[in-house]
């Protein structure tokens, strides 16, 4: 009989990180489920990849009467699916998924930790997202870390033991789709039209941002090194591919003084990120942490330069001074002279670029999912 697979996450939007992953599981013959929010994104994304939806009301900050109704849908939804296995990725829905698993005993419990909250919290908020870390890992029996400094960062904490995780290959938690991700695949008349729709020209210089409008990506840092080059030169544009996340974002001026500026372009959520890439010549993601920065390597295997941090899960996406640089979190100066630096040296450029689609090879999904699929069958 065919293993059944739940897969679980907190927010709509990260179905961007599993994009894939259950159409390949179901072809390798498991019973597919997600276990999600009843949202419009979860709904296509169970249709394309051929799995059954189980929806769960779920929400992303602390709420009591909330998450007790959130865990008997969830445990509800496995007594009645009685799964093989379970994989819970994303803080909520992993702390009342292993909670439940364990107490109606399934037998394969995966943690898929994809980053820790608390890193830059302090006290009572920060014990509590600790606490609850270690009751997540407590009821998992493997704990897949998205990278290896998210890793090292858990075993600091006392989270988990070396013996119970895990970082597959180099890290990410999903892999890259190395054939859509790919410079060759982009017709070169859809480039030249996408630049012209956006006001550009091949005199123009564009760096590029590809991700949610929020203060721990380091949007803010962008902003003002990105003005400050302006103020020189002109020609310079930055290109925002992303959603606004009003609610995480301290000051909201920013995103006016963005959409004021002559030099930036936000376009908002695209489909077709691989072609927006492809008319970027250096891409930069100032985060002040990440799980693992996904789409630092979709930009290296298009051929891009990288500007990223040197902080927990950014610096694991980018091999440094090989396909990329990392600069110091929160530091303008630090951001604005890497991204001059790269405007300058159009040899080193090339070099990082080159060297990027061969970074990039390190992160195919198909050789995360089968590491995954090992684990899935030790019990």
């Amino acid at each position: 009989m065919n293993k059944k697979l739940i897969v679980g996450i907190t927010a709509p939007g990260s179905v961007i990180l599993i994009a894939g992953q259950l159409r390949y599981f179901k072809d390798l013959g498991y019973q597919t489920y997600l276990m999600a929010p009843n949202h419009e994104r979860v709904v296509d994304y169970c249709r394309n990849e051929g799995c059954v939806h189980l929806p769960v009301d779920l929400e992303r900050e602390i709420s009591l009467l909330k998450d007790l109704k959130a865990l008997y849908q969830v445990i509800r939804h496995l007594r009645k699916v009685k799964p093989d296995v379970v994989n819970f990725g994303t803080p909520k829905v992993s702390l009342l998924g292993m909670i439940a698993a364990k107490l109606l005993g399934v037998k394969n419990r995966i943690y898929t930790c994809r980053g820790f909250r608390f890193e830059h919290e302090t006290g009572m908020k920060k014990a509590i997202l600790v606490g609850m870390e270690k009751i997540t890992a407590r009821f998992a029996h493997k704990i897949i870390c998205i990278s290896n400094s998210v890793r090292e960062l858990g075993l600091d904490n006392g989270i988990f033991s070396a013996a119970q995780s895990l970082v597959i290959h180099k890290g990410s938690s999903n892999g890259i789709d190395l054939e859509r991700f790919n410079p060759n695949q982009i017709n070169a008349a859809d480039s030249a039209d996408l630049r012209k729709q956006l006001g550009n020209d091949e005199s123009h210089f564009v760096f590029g941002f590809v991700g949610r409008l929020i203060d721990r990506k380091g949007i803010k840092e962008l902003y003002e090194a990105f003005a400050n080059l302006y103020r020189d030169n002109d020609k310079l544009k930055l290109l925002i591919v992303g959603p606004v996340e009003e609610s995480q974002i301290s000051d909201l001026s920013l995103i006016s003084n963005m959409q004021q500026h002559p030099g930036i372009l936000l376009v908002g959520t695209q489909s077709n990120v691989p072609l927006y890439l492809s008319v970027m010549d250096v891409f930069c993601l100032p985060a002040w942490w990440e799980g693992f920065g996904n789409v630092s390597v979709q930009a290296a295997a298009m051929g891009l330069p990288v500007i990223a941090t040197d902080v927990t899960g950014s610096k694991d996406a980018v091999s440094k001074d090989y396909n990329g640089l990392l600069v110091m979190p929160k530091s303008v100066s630090a951001l604005q002279n890497a991204m001059y630096l790269l405007y300058q040296n159009e040899e080193k450029r090339q070099e990082l670029g080159r060297n990027g689609v061969v970074w990039a090879t390190n992160f195919d999904s198909k050789m995360i999912w089968n590491e995954m699929d090992a684990l899935y069958k030790l019990k």
